[in-house]
């Protein structure tokens, strides 16, 4: 692949692990490639912004609003792309709605996270030439939605860099430290935490909190649960995040829902013992009984039991820190895992297949393209003051 933006990333302005698994594959751009970054960001989502500044790329921001006329905003996100040949990686269902009605010359590779961007494949699978899934599930899911298509479909796991800080031992009779990581919304089981902690202290184990992360509930959990053994901290660089975590022993994410989270290979890469809800995906594929614990959505007393059983055999503890650090050193080295996808994205001639535009209906009735954007505008405005 050469130089001239043939390749772009359309990311969406949200902290998390999708913004993650991005800035990893592009701190390993191959020599001579300088990708553009097109940053997508509607002003009035009120999910924390990630903020990132890709590195060694041209980055360009298209920002809309709830005001903006649907077909107006996607014509301005099609201006943005290149008009030559080259990869397009897709995350989100702004781009893949916008490619469903304005054609493009690239390649375009669709990265598929978990069931949103599945619904996302099945509506817009179309356009899509090469499907990547970082996790087994995803891929049975994807042939069973596109048995015609199994050659499009790729399973490549991703990877992070290789922390240099590991966490160090604790010490028997001191308090187990527990760390919670992630964005502070239910759906991340951040309400489950002070639950498990209750069924802990009932139980006599000693232990630190360290609750890491910024969110739309973050007040609200610390309104319900805030101990002096628990600590709240909003780090604004991944540097700092991974800073704290080597100051902890376990990981707990009692989460509802999740792809391949990124925080599980980043705290087990500095060898914490992670606690995770038995979920579909890349938590099953990463985590099994010489890794840790791996209770069931919801059962927040099987939390409680994997937490005591570290709590009281130290050895198993330390044992499965190591396991932990070389599990995600042999498969998870961002090195080699940002390779294969770089490999794939050079591969942009011979995946590229003409696609058939659906131009399926995208917005609401004051969205149809022969209503104005003028009007569209200002009837919104009014509606919504």
């Amino acid at each position: 692949m050469n130089n001239n933006n043939s390749l772009v990333f359309f990311i969406d302005d949200k902290l998390g692990g999708v913004s993650s698994l991005n800035y990893n594959l592009i701190k390993k751009i191959p020599e001579g490639v300088r990708p553009l970054v097109i940053h997508t960001d509607n002003v009035q989502d009120t999910m924390t912004r990630a903020g990132i500044d890709y590195p060694g790329c041209d980055q360009l921001y298209f920002k809309t609003d709830h005001f903006e006329h649907r077909m107006l905003a996607l014509k301005r996100l099609h201006s943005m792309v290149p008009q030559q040949v080259g990869a397009l990686v897709l995350n989100y269902g702004t781009e893949m709605t916008m490619l469903d009605h304005f054609p493009v010359k690239q390649t375009t590779y669709q990265l598929i996270h978990d069931n949103y961007n599945l619904n996302l494949a099945k509506k817009y699978g179309h356009v899509v030439d090469v499907f990547i899934c970082h996790n087994t599930y995803i891929q049975e899911q994807l042939h069973q939605i596109f048995p015609n298509r199994k050659n499009d479909v790729y399973y490549l796991p991703h990877g992070i860099e290789i922390p240099k800080k590991t966490r160090k031992s604790g010490e028997a009779n001191k308090p187990l430290r527990l760390l919670f990581l992630g964005r502070m919304n239910p759906s991340k089981g951040i309400f489950d935490l002070p639950v498990i902690d209750d069924m802990l202290q009932k139980n006599g184990v000693k232990v630190e909190w360290g609750c890491v992360g910024s969110g739309p509930e973050l007040e609200a959990l610390k309104k319900i649960w805030q101990p002096d053994y628990v600590s709240y901290f909003s780090p604004e660089t991944n540097a700092e995040v991974m800073d704290l975590i080597v100051g902890y022993d376990v990981f707990v994410l009692p989460t509802k829902f999740e792809g391949s989270p990124v925080s599980l290979l980043e705290t087990m890469g500095t060898g914490l013992v992670p606690v995770i809800s038995k979920l579909p995906g890349g938590i099953m594929d990463v985590v099994d009984s010489n890794i840790g614990f791996t209770p069931d959505v919801d059962d927040n007393s099987s939390f409680a039991q994997a937490i005591i059983k570290l709590n009281n055999d130290r050895e198993l503890l330390e044992k499965l820190s190591v396991n932990c650090r070389n599990r995600i050193e042999e498969k998870f080295n961002l090195s080699e895992t940002a390779k294969r996808y770089h490999d794939l994205f050079s591969k942009f001639s011979e995946l590229y297949k003409v696609k058939h535009l659906h131009k399926k209906r995208t917005g609401f009735r004051l969205d149809h393209p022969l209503i104005p954007a003028s009007l569209t505008g200002f009837i919104r405005k009014k509606l919504l003051r």
